[in-house]
């Protein structure tokens, strides 16, 4: 268990391949701007740069840079898929199902971010959910934080108010 993102999409209207262009593309801004605020943003492996191609990217926070406390700055890989795979044990589920841990580590804003874009240009074609909280500003217990960083980079690189892409459940 963690800080953990969540995305599910439509198995058979997941996007197109302008939509997914355009994601690609805004990630790449966003990318940018998180790392002249500071934040390296590495590949899925945490070490070369950031990966894309015409089918997918995969970003991660920096494996090679460490904290006072001698702890990396990656944890999992965020992967987006321009058409997203079908594990053959999910082969009868109307949706795809992904998800990315980020351990509230610095990429996170940069993972969210691209969530609350990605909401932006797929609408209903794409589902978003978070352990996270959308309006606090501090961490919780457990790893788990809020998106306040990601919202503030959106609306950097965007200059609009981002807007909240998952509706939160009240238990």
């Amino acid at each position: 268990m963690g800080y953990t993102h969540y995305w599910r999409r439509p198995r058979y209207n997941s996007g197109s391949a302008y939509m997914f262009g355009q994601l690609a593309l805004d990630a790449k801004k966003i990318i940018k701007q998180a790392e002249q605020n500071g934040v390296r943003i590495r590949n899925g492996n945490g070490v070369d740069e950031p990966e894309f191609s015409e089918f997918y990217f995969s970003i991660n926070g920096d494996a090679v840079a460490s904290t006072a406390n001698d702890q990396d700055l990656a944890y999992e890989t965020f992967y987006w898929e321009g058409i997203p795979t079908i594990q053959k044990w999910r082969k009868d589920e109307p949706t795809t199902f992904d998800f990315c841990k980020t351990a509230y580590k610095p990429y996170d804003a940069v993972v969210t971010a691209i969530l609350i874009r990605a909401k932006h240009i797929y609408g209903s074609c794409v589902e978003i959910s978070s352990d996270g909280e959308w309006d606090c500003d501090n961490n919780f217990p457990d790893g788990y934080g809020s998106w306040v960083k990601g919202r503030e980079l959106y609306e950097q690189v965007f200059g609009e108010i981002a807007e909240c892409p998952f509706e939160r459940i009240s238990a």
